[in-house]
């Protein structure tokens, strides 16, 4: 049972990212003792960003619960160097255009959020799906 906990957590951090999106812009519209703090300051640079990579992630992190252990041993060997390899991506676009005329990028952090989310999720899945036929074909004996 504490095997399948653990691969729970990607479901339940990506799930906690998509909720705080939603709170933080509630917070942000609706409530002014939210104007002007760190959610205020963030919400653009971070928590966007974040929402669109959990939101592209959130399908795969459900179908996570359900592999076989080794499938997702597997899947964790890629995440520990895609995940910060996306971050980084993500980080080194500018979240806003800097002023006008001067648009040197195609696109925006929102828009790499979500091509790194995209491309996580589907090398994830084309990963798993791999490993789960893989592991059908060997023998039970091994």
């Amino acid at each position: 049972m504490k095997t399948k906990i653990i691969q729970f957590v990607p479901a339940v951090l990506a799930l906690a990212i998509v909720g705080f999106r939603y709170f933080s812009q509630w917070c942000i519209i609706t409530s002014s003792s939210c104007y002007g703090t760190w959610v205020h300051w963030i919400y653009l640079g971070v928590i966007n960003p974040a929402f669109y990579f959990a939101s592209s992630f959130l399908l795969i992190a459900l179908i996570l619960i359900f592999i076989s252990r080794s499938v997702f041993n597997s899947w964790f060997k890629f995440a520990v160097w895609a995940i910060p390899l996306s971050i980084v991506f993500i980080a080194l676009i500018p979240d806003s255009n800097p002023g006008a005329y001067m648009d040197f990028f195609p696109f925006y952090r929102d828009d790499a959020a979500r091509l790194a989310g995209e491309v996580f999720a589907a090398a994830s899945l084309i990963l798993i799906i791999w490993k789960w036929f893989a592991a059908r074909r060997r023998p039970a004996h091994q």
